[in-house]
């Protein structure tokens, strides 16, 4: 079954699917486009995870290697 809502709080997603008769076990895909504003792709960068593999890493350069001319 198909449900499409639209312009609704991020926070209120879960209540919508509730009150739908959605089941919690449920399996969905879910599609997000932001009305507002788009999010800062750091941001986004940062909350996905996907750079957190450069946390064990060690830091190839430091300020004392920048050079001033």
């Amino acid at each position: 079954m198909r449900y499409i809502l639209e312009d609704i709080e991020a926070g209120k997603i879960p209540g919508e699917i509730r009150r739908r008769g959605i089941p919690a076990k449920q399996r969905v895909r879910v599609v997000v486009e932001t009305l507002d504003a788009d999010l800062p792709l750091a941001h986004l960068a940062e909350e996905g995870g996907a750079f957190k593999f450069l946390d064990d890493e060690p830091d190839l350069y430091s300020e004392t290697d920048i050079r001033h001319n």
